[in-house]
């Protein structure tokens, strides 16, 4: 180590983003997210019910805590944080899901 703070722009929270968080930009791209997510979820009830509606109730719960965190959340750093940390989360689930989905649906029915 130099002894000097250098931060490093490659981390996530050294992004303008999380340091200067724009409440609206988050939740118009968290609310596309879930968007499509349940769209594809709701197309994909015939095929595998449970896991479907576990999609979308996943998808609702984590928008409705980006919207609470951009309306109640201190306007700061730790509020940008939040907002990747729960966007990750949301694109991981509808991820994971959706894979589970293309899964159960490819296996043989007995």
């Amino acid at each position: 180590m130099t002894g000097h703070s250098h931060t490093d722009p490659t981390r996530v929270t050294n992004q303008s983003a999380v340091q200067n968080p724009n409440r609206k930009v988050w939740l118009l791209a968290s609310g596309f997210l879930a968007l499509i997510s349940i769209v594809l979820f709701a197309f994909s009830v015939p095929i595998v019910a449970a896991w479907a509606w576990i999609g979308i109730a996943f998808q609702v719960a984590i928008f409705a805590a980006l919207l609470a965190n951009g309306f109640t959340g201190r306007r700061s750093s730790y509020q940008g944080y939040i907002f990747a940390v729960l966007m990750c989360v949301q694109a991981a689930v509808a991820l994971l899901v959706i894979v589970v989905i293309a899964v159960a649906a490819w296996l043989p029915t007995s």
